[in-house]
Parts: structure tokens; sequence; C-alpha cells
């Protein structure tokens, strides 16, 4: 921050006609001149006010990289703040230097896309031809990232009773040197309750080992087949806070990996795999059914029915293939995934959804009817179903009343004449149906439909 006192004309005037009527030997005090003063501001460039009001003058900042800011210069007379508009008597010209580029402007938008350390400075001219000069530093921060490394996520292979601990790993990008790091450990059974569930400080440059028996649970299940077929998931996170040098703190948090123990059994590898028909809004007329193929393409297991899920138990092997289809909801047809199987292993793999990539499509009900009768049209979708939101219809560009019930589309009749008639439509997986026109005709008795036609510009 810079100050300079600068004699005002106006304040001159005054004072020498105080003088003049005076006749005294009393001399100007110094208080009576004004001082000025300037201090360089950084807010948000959102913000629309003044930024003293909202900040405070300084020497230093620290913001983020790409983060959009506005730079201030603002005055003072005898400490009472200016407002941009108000201050302009009192200089000649201003501009900023930042990083070695000049502007001339009071307020600067501006955007740091380097991290590191950057220097402004703003330099004015006062009325008198005197130079004020501020100046700052602004520390522009790197986005600090925490990315997990070992074990891999969804590691299967884990021993649960390993008394030299499991090695839990991770990297920290983003520390600036003029920031300290300090790091939390956070695990627990169940993903959503990870960051509820600290473990303890620890140095943010180094790995950690997790101790003590992961799977003791397992030893209290006195069914012996199940304790086979059990083991234990641990989710497993870290949170990063840095701190500067004025104590502002900011966190990161890494993804959250998993890893699981393995099977007390005989060697053999269980798989369980979730699945689903996506957006499917009829559950009761889905009838799925699995083959899971070795890599040499022999079945190893065929599964008539599932309900949410595929669970085997099958000899250790790579590159196994599951297939999934849809028998009644055909538009969802199949899909897959391969998964290796390790001795002792249970893999629980993400969720395999089968998609609907079927557009819905339209048939009159009849094309002959009485003109005293609705429009009716079938709205076929053996997938996810028709999103009866999504339905419209449009004659001659007025929009019409619609009704849908099993499958059949009803359409108030409007037409005097000859129509043209575009209905839309899509199915839950926002698969649109075909845009097309369909003509109809009307005389005294009867409507016609006719079609469907390609929709042309002129229809749109």
């Amino acid at each position: 921050m810079f100050f300079k006192i600068i004699p005002l004309p106006i304040a001159i005037s005054t004072a020498l006609s105080f003088f003049a009527v005076s006749c005294s030997d009393s001399e100007i005090s110094s208080s009576d001149v004004p001082t000025l003063s300037q201090s360089i501001y950084i807010v948000p460039e959102s913000y629309s006010g003044e930024p003293y009001i909202r900040s405070t003058p300084s020497d230093i900042f620290f913001v983020n990289v790409n983060d959009k800011l506005r730079i201030c210069g603002i005055y003072s007379i005898n400490g009472e703040h200016l407002s941009i508009d108000k201050a302009t008597p009192y200089y000649t010209t201003h501009k900023w230097t930042i990083d070695n580029e000049e502007t001339n402007s009071s307020s600067v938008y501006y955007s740091f896309t380097q991290s590191g350390i950057h220097y402004i400075t703003f330099e004015t001219v006062d009325n008198l031809g005197d130079t004020l000069q501020s100046n700052a530093t602004v520390y522009v921060n790197t986005p600090t990232k925490v990315t997990l490394q070992s074990p891999a996520d969804n590691y299967n292979q884990v021993d649960g009773n390993n008394e030299n601990g499991l090695e839990l790993s991770w990297n920290i990008s983003g520390v600036d040197s003029w920031e300290s790091a300090s790091c939390i450990l956070y695990a627990n059974y169940n993903a959503d309750w990870v960051w509820n569930s600290p473990l303890g400080q620890m140095d943010c440059y180094n790995s950690v080992n997790l101790t003590g028996r992961l799977d003791s649970y397992i030893d209290l299940i006195k069914d012996s087949t199940k304790r086979e077929t059990e083991n234990i998931t641990i989710y497993w996170g870290v949170q990063a806070t840095t701190e500067n040098s004025r104590g502002n703190q900011e966190q990161a948090f890494s993804q959250v990996f998993r890893f699981s123990t393995k099977l007390h059994n005989n060697g053999n590898a269980l798989v369980r795999i979730p699945v689903s028909c996506q957006f499917n809004q009829y559950p009761e007329k889905s009838h799925l059914t699995g083959t899971i193929i070795s890599a040499a393409g022999d079945t190893l297991s065929i599964i008539p029915t599932i309900k949410s899920y595929i669970e085997e138990s099958i000899q250790p092997q790579s590159n196994v293939k599951v297939v999934v289809c849809e028998d009644k909801l055909t538009e969802y047809g199949c899909d897959s995934l391969i998964v290796d199987l390790a001795p002792s292993t249970k893999t629980t793999t993400d969720t395999l959804f089968l998609k609907d990539k079927v557009k819905p499509n339209t048939i009159p009900v009849e094309t002959t009817f009485s003109a005293k009768m609705p429009l009716k049209f079938y709205i076929l979708d053996n997938g996810s179903g028709v999103n009866i939101s999504k339905i419209q219809a449009i004659m001659d560009n007025d929009t019409l009343q619609t009704y849908f019930e099993d499958n059949v589309l009803f359409i108030e009749n409007l037409c005097k004449k000859e129509c043209n008639l575009a209905i839309s439509a899509e199915d839950y997986a926002r698969n649109k149906m075909p845009s097309v026109i369909w003509k109809i005709k009307t005389d005294n008795e009867n409507s016609f439909i006719s079609g469907p036609y390609a929709r042309t510009e002129t229809d749109e």
C-alpha cells in the first residue's frame, strides 16, 4: 500500500479564501490537506459491488488456477474509500502490470492459467504528475489431487490373515511450495460410510500398513458351506488437506477403492454378477437367462432364470465369458462380459446392464373410420416401455389432445378436409420414434389415414 499527500484545487481555494477574510497569521494545518492512497483488491469476477465492501486490500493473495477474478485498484482520501467513478478527478492516468503485461483500466478481469507465483503492479499518475505505485504477489495454487495406487481397485486376492499387514499406497500432487499437506486414511466395510470412518492422520508421502485379521468374523459362521463362500470387502480412500501461510485450507478427496480377502475354500472361484435391464418399467414382464462359457468355448454353466444377479462357483480360469439375454422384452437382446477368476477368490463385477436400443414404432389401428371417432394408433415397444410424458400429436401446427392406454394412442380428430398429422414419442431408454407424417382426409361421414410419409422441412 502506498500513501501520498496531494493538494486538491478545492481544498486550496477554500483555504485561501479563509486566509483572506481572517487577516490573521494562522497557518494551514497538515490535517486540512487530503491524503490520497491506493490499494489492490482481488475479488471474484461475478462480484458486482465495491471490492472494499467484501474484501480487504493486500500485497499477498492466494487464488486457484483458472479462477475468474476482478483485480481492482481502489483509492482513498483520508482513509475514506472512493468509488471508481468518484476517484477520476484525482488522477490523470493509471495502469496495471501483470506478469510484465500492461493494461490501462481501473479493474482488470483476469484468470491465471499457470500455477506458481505471479506479480502485479498498479501505478497511478496524479494531477500534479507524481506517481503512486502498489505491488502485490499472487500465489496461484495447483489443484491438489490424491490418486490411490495399491492395492488396485477391486483387487480380490488379499490374505485376510496376513501378520505383516496390507500395504496401502497413494500419490498426492499439487502441493505448492508455500503449502503444507496432511492426510487422513478412511476405510469401512460399507462403501457409503467410507468418509465417515477415519482411521487416523498420516504422512501424505508414505504408504501405511493395514494390520490385523481382516476377515476374523468368518470364524463365527457355523455353517461351513457358507464360510467357504464368504469373504470381506473393505472400501478405502484418502483425504488431503493443504494449508497456506495465512491458514487457508483446501481439501481434496481420492476416489474410493475396494479390496477383498480370499475365500477359505477348496480353491474354486466364486463369481457374482448383478444384472439389470436398464430403464425397464416392467420388471414383472422380464425373463433373463444366462450362460457361462470358457475361453475355449465350452459351456460351464446355464442359468435358466436370473432374478437380480448371477452367482456361480467355477474352476479358476481366465477369459470366462458371461452372456445374459432377455427372452421376453426382446428389444433388450443380449449382452456379455469377460472376467478372470483366480483360485479362492470371490469376484463381484459391476452391474451388467442390458440396454434397449430399439425405437418405438407406430401403425394406425384402422385406416377408415367414422369422422366422429378419434384417430387411433398403436405405439409398439417391447423394451423399456413408452414414456407417456413424451407423446405429442400435431396436426397442421396445432397440438392435439391425446390419451394413451394399452399400447393405443387416442387423438382427437379435428381434420375437416385434408390434414398432416405428426406423432412423436420415445421410450424410457430415450429412443425416439421415427419422424414421419400421416395424411388424414375427411368427408362428410368418414376419415381416412394413409402413410407413413417421410417428413420434409416444410412439415417441421
